[in-house]
């Protein structure tokens, strides 16, 4: 979900099979540090609602991250209600304006906190578009990347860069570390602090390799370490009848009728594997910015492409299924490679363990072309920005609630404490303990591999102490009930397992400065806004008729021609004007 929360152990697998094409992960477990200590008051500051300081009202606490309000204040925002809380809605109605949170803001920091109005998620954004209309916003205001960008260039949103440094708590500015500032630089327009960035995690997003391993080994193959490698992994898959039952009924690849995106089925790992990055913007080696779609790298590899296509590598009918139709296929045992993310075991791998106890699925690195490694892109980790509103009278205390839930959620804050971290199958007798009934939420941006080097560390070095970690406590104990028989539990071995998971591999990406950042993660520019949907449909075309041998390699010059002329020209501009 680049989102990009991800989820919290098996009680919110119904959430990511809603949504099979955002990303996944997290999990929970236990920490003995159960209680947070109350916050103290300290000693008052003037300021005003510029940003500056806290204002008189709330003295008591303005040099305090976590400091209680002598005279407690309000705070204002709005609020979409995901699933989760909608069940919870449906269990006790007033669960929104009275949960877990609330009261903690209450009780720890003299905050309380109304909504001027709750949607379900899926109504959010055009409800907050009504409101930016019409100017009718409350304190706090959470913002899409588009959105964010109107609220600055109204003159709404408030220049919080002095507030941050000041309120921000140490905790949550080692998370701001952690995730290498990329949500501070999204949140961040001419050198001033904008907006609070929702941080998820920005290298979960990576590509790998999901390949079925009983087949290699049934053919005598080893691992791929080059695109051809994989090339021949594909072809073996398509002829060699991996499956066993003498028919002409498998093919190499997978791939989905939409080519790029995030999830599985898609080109971009094997567009990395050839250094060419289609959704990103890279430097030219001159300081500019170009973008990845259009450079020759990527006609490369799309007459690689058109190659295995041309020899029934890839499904014939790839261009009219989409990823669930893609997901039938693998779950079927029709196909033995696909290029995805890390939250695959989950969906749809485990489908296809659970109809085959032998389909033997392993993640491995994207790999590449030539003799220079493979990198995988990652973009930005933050899809929601807390815009503070410039009206606001104590704009630090959002910061402040921002602090609170990074001193509660993260398993590894000293002041964690499980009761606000959500509900494990409890949602009937707990509903007002989810994690998202909080208005302003923000994440450890490293949490899923934090979890799988502690469950590495757990299988390989006996060291027990790692179950001590809520998070890492669950997927431990998964995994042993996998490794005891519960192959309904395969999914947590492959996605945080010590060796061929998901998060093995991400891990080797990490320890060896893989990563490619996106150079461009702010909202989209003008040019984007009025033509990028043209120009991307343009591309999806051109890219189809050439994988399918429906138009020659040579379409993709004309392609480039055409997309700089029909506004990526102007987006090239836009983009290094703004960088």
């Amino acid at each position: 979900m680049t989102t990009n929360r991800k989820i919290r152990t098996r009680s919110a697998m119904a959430i990511m099979l809603a949504v099979v094409m955002l990303t996944v992960a997290a999990c929970s477990g236990n920490n003995d540090k159960n209680a947070a200590p109350s916050p103290s008051a300290s000693t008052a500051a003037n300021g005003s609602g510029n940003g500056s300081a806290a204002s008189d009202e709330g003295s008591g606490a303005a040099d305090d991250p976590l400091g209680k309000y002598e005279t407690p204040i309000t705070v204002t925002t709005v609020f979409g209600l995901s699933d989760q809380v909608q069940k919870a809605v449906a269990i006790k109605d007033s669960v929104v304006a009275d949960n877990i949170w609330t009261r903690g803001y209450e009780r720890d920091l003299g905050i309380k906190v109304e909504y001027k109005w709750t949607v379900p998620g899926v109504q959010f954004e055009q409800k907050l578009n009504v409101a930016i209309s019409s100017n009718d916003l409350p304190d706090v205001i959470p913002a899409d990347a588009r959105q964010f960008k109107m609220l600055v260039d109204s003159g709404v949103a408030m220049d919080i860069t002095e507030l941050f440094e000041r309120y921000a708590s140490d905790f949550t500015k080692e998370m701001m570390e952690a995730d290498k500032h990329i949500g501070l630089e999204q949140a961040t327009v001419a050198g001033k602090l904008m907006a609070l960035p929702q941080v998820g995690g920005a290298i979960d997003s990576s590509s790998m390799i999901w390949i079925r391993a009983d087949w290699l080994r049934k053919l005598g193959l080893e691992p791929p370490k080059s695109i051809d490698d994989v090339m021949k992994i594909a072809e073996a898959f398509t002829t060699r009848d991996p499956d066993g039952n003498s028919k002409d009924d498998t093919y190499g690849m997978a791939l989905s009728k939409d080519l790029i995106g995030n999830g599985f089925g898609f080109v971009d790992g094997f567009m990395e594997g050839h250094h060419a990055y289609l959704n990103g913007w890279i430097d030219d080696g001159a300081g500019q910015l170009v973008y990845g779609s259009v450079q020759p790298e990527v006609k490369t590899a799309l007459g690689k492409l058109a190659e295995m296509y041309k020899n029934g590598y890839i499904d014939k009918e790839f261009s009219v299924k989409d990823n669930a139709k893609v997901a039938e296929s693998i779950t079927a045992g029709k196909v033995g490679l696909v290029y995805g993310q890390h939250f695959l075991p989950f969906y749809p791998l485990q489908d296809a363990k659970n109809k085959d106890p032998n389909a033997d699925w392993q993640a491995f690195p994207i790999v590449s072309v030539d003799d220079q490694p493979a990198q995988p892109m990652i973009g930005g980790s933050t899809p929601t920005f807390y815009v503070i509103n410039k009206n606001m009278k104590n704009p630090e205390a959002a910061i402040k609630l921002y602090n609170y839930y990074y001193a509660k959620d993260p398993a590894l804050s000293p002041d964690f404490d499980p009761a606000y971290h959500g509900v494990n199958g409890e949602l009937e007798e707990k509903p007002d303990q989810l994690h998202d009934l909080a208005p302003i939420r923000s994440y450890y941006p490293q949490q899923n591999l934090f979890i799988h080097q502690s469950v590495k560390r757990f299988f390989t070095e006996n060291d027990e102490s790692a179950k001590e970690n809520y998070w890492v406590k669950d997927n431990v104990e998964q995994i042993e009930k996998y490794k005891a028989g519960d192959n309904k539990l395969w999914s947590t071995w492959a996605w945080s397992g010590p060796e061929n998971s998901a998060f093995n591999v991400i891990d080797g990406y990490e320890q060896q400065g893989l990563f490619k950042q996106n150079g461009y993660i702010k909202a989209d520019t003008p040019a984007m806004t009025q033509k990028g949907a043209t120009l991307n449909q343009m591309r999806l075309e051109t890219f189809t008729k050439i994988i399918m041998g429906a138009a020659s390699l040579d379409e993709f010059d004309s392609y480039v021609e055409k997309w700089k002329k029909l506004g990526g020209n102007d987006m090239t501009k836009e983009v290094n004007e703004a960088k």
